[in-house]
C-alpha cells in the first residue's frame, strides 16, 4: 500500500485498468493547493482532477495522453500543465511513474508528484527541484537517485540507492563506493563527462552491479544536467531503477526464441546468431572454429511407418546423443526436420574428424522405442573456418558440399575440409 500522505509534495495515485485511469488517492498537499476536497478528486478520471471549467478540454486530453504513455512504455513521464483552481491558477510540473504488480510485472497504477512551477514560468528561471522530485518518486520504486555537484566535484547517492547497490542499509554512498559495486566490464558506462562539460543534457545507460551480499542486479540509469542562470553545468542528477526482473524476462524470451521447442537444442535463429558471433571473433581475434552438419538417414520412413509422435521421440534421442558427444563450449542445433549442426570452438581438422566419426557411429546404433528398435543413421560434412570465408553462409556452404558428397556416395559416412593448402 502506497502511503500517499507521507510524500512531501502534492501527490496523487491513479489506478490503471486497461485504457482507463481512475484517481484513487490524493494527499492533503494537493487538495490544499487546488482548493478542493478529496471527494472532488477521488474516483474521477485524472483529466477531471479539477472541474472542466478550470481545465480546458485540450489540456485534459493532453494529460490523459501522458498517462497512457507512462503506462504503455513503463517509464516515468514528466509534463507541465496549467490548472485553474479556487485557490488560484497555477502551473504544475507533474512526474508520473508506473507502479508494477509484484508477481505479473504489469502496470497497475501510476503515482503522480506535482511541483508548483508558477514562478519559474513567470520569469523563465531554471528549476532546481528535479532531484527532490526524483527522491520522492524513488521512495516508492525499486531504485534511488544520485547527485553530482559539478563545482565541488562531489557525488552522493540517496539512502535508497545505497541500499539497492549494497543490498544492506548503508546510508548514502560516495562516488568511489558506488563505482566499486559496478562490474568491471560495465565501468565505462558510468562516464558522465559529456554532462559535466555541458556537451549533453541527458544520458542513459544500463549496467550491472554486484551487491555486498553477492546478488547480481541490472539497473537503468537516466542522467540529466541542470544549469545555472548563465547556462553553465551546475548539477548532474541520476535516477537509478532496478530492472533485473525485466532483464530476466527479456533473456527468457530471447532464449525461447533461439531454442528448438522439441529437442531443446538451438534452433536456426539461435544457430545463426551464435555462428555470426563466432565469425566476428574469428575475424577480429583469430579465434578459429568449425562447423559440423549432420543429416539423418532413413528418418522419413519412421514418420511414415510409426507416425509423427514416434518421429519426435527419435529426434529427441538424436539430440541427447548429440549432447553426449559435444564438449563444453560447443553448441548443437536442430536446423529443421532431420537436419542438425554443431558449432565447434577451438577446432582443428583432427577435432572435427573425431567428432564426425563419433556422431556417425552414435547415430548408427538402434534407438529403443515402444515399437522396438529403430535404425536410422547419419551423414556428416564438416569444415574449418578460414580467412577466405566471408561469413557463416560461406562456411556452411563448404560443409554442405561435403555433406552432399557423402550422401551421393551412399550415406552413413563423413567428410571433413581442413584449411586450404
Amino acid at each position: 500500500m502506497i502511503a500517499i500522505e507521507s510524500i512531501g509534495a502534492p501527490a496523487f495515485l491513479v489506478d490503471v485498468s486497461g485504457n482507463g485511469f481512475v484517481c484513487s488517492a490524493v494527499n492533503g498537499l494537493l487538495t490544499e493547493a487546488l482548493g478542493l476536497a478529496p471527494a472532488d478528486l477521488v474516483g474521477a478520471s485524472p483529466a477531471a482532477l479539477v472541474p472542466a471549467s478550470l481545465l480546458p478540454a485540450a489540456d485534459a486530453a493532453a494529460m490523459l495522453d501522458q498517462y497512457r504513455l507512462c503506462a504503455a512504455e513503463r517509464r516515468s513521464v514528466e509534463f507541465e500543465i496549467h490548472h485553474g483552481a479556487p485557490a488560484g491558477g497555477r502551473w504544475w510540473q507533474i512526474t508520473v511513474s508506473p507502479v508494477f504488480d509484484g508477481e505479473e510485472g504489469a502496470v497497475v497504477a501510476l503515482i503522480g508528484i506535482a511541483v508548483d512551477v508558477t514562478a519559474r514560468k513567470a520569469d523563465e528561471a531554471q528549476g532546481r527541484e528535479v532531484d527532490a522530485r526524483i527522491a520522492l518518486a524513488m521512495d516508492l520504486l525499486e531504485g534511488g537517485f544520485w547527485h553530482y555537484d559539478v563545482a565541488r566535484r562531489r557525488f552522493r547517492t540517496s539512502p535508497q540507492l545505497g541500499r539497492l547497490v549494497t543490498g544492506v542499509e548503508t546510508g548514502p554512498l560516495d562516488g568511489k563506493a558506488y563505482a566499486a559495486r559496478v562490474l568491471e566490464e560495465d565501468q565505462a558506462k558510468l562516464d558522465i563527462g559529456p554532462l559535466v562539460r555541458g556537451e549533453a543534457d541527458t544520458l542513459s545507460a544500463e549496467y550491472r552491479i554486484r551487491t555486498a551480499v553477492g546478488d547480481l542486479r541490472w539497473v537503468s540509469c537516466k542522467r540529466r544536467l541542470t544549469r545555472d542562470d548563465w547556462g553553465r553545468p551546475e548539477n548532474v542528477i541520476g535516477v537509478v531503477v532496478d530492472i533485473t526482473e525485466q532483464k530476466r524476462r527479456e533473456e527468457a524470451l530471447a532464449a525461447e526464441a533461439a531454442t528448438d521447442s522439441l529437442t531443446g537444442l538451438l534452433n536456426r535463429r539461435g544457430f545463426e546468431a551464435l555462428g555470426q558471433h563466432l565469425c566476428a571473433d574469428a575475424r577480429a581475434r583469430g579465434l578459429g572454429f568449425g562447423l559440423v552438419l549432420m543429416d539423418l538417414d532413413r528418418f522419413k520412413p519412421v514418420n511414415d511407418t510409426h507416425g509423427h509422435p514416434m518421429g519426435d521421440a527419435v529426434l529427441c534421442e538424436v539430440a541427447a546423443r548429440l549432447r553426449r558427444h559435444t564438449r563444453p563450449g560447443d553448441a548443437a542445433a536442430r536446423l529443421g526436420g532431420d537436419e542438425f549442426a554443431i558449432l565447434v570452438t577451438e577446432a582443428t581438422e583432427d577435432v572435427l574428424a573425431g567428432l564426425s566419426r563419433r556422431l556417425v557411429q552414435a547415430m548408427a546404433r538402434p534407438i529403443v522405442t515402444a515399437a522396438g528398435g529403430i535404425e536410422i543413421g547419419a551423414s556428416v560434412g564438416a569444415a574449418l573456418w578460414w580467412d577466405g570465408d566471408r561469413d557463416l553462409a560461406a562456411l556452411t556452404a563448404r560443409a554442405d558440399d561435403l555433406l552432399f558428397a557423402v550422401k551421393r556416395a551412399g550415406r552413413g559416412a563423413w567428410q571433413v575440409a581442413g584449411l586450404p593448402a
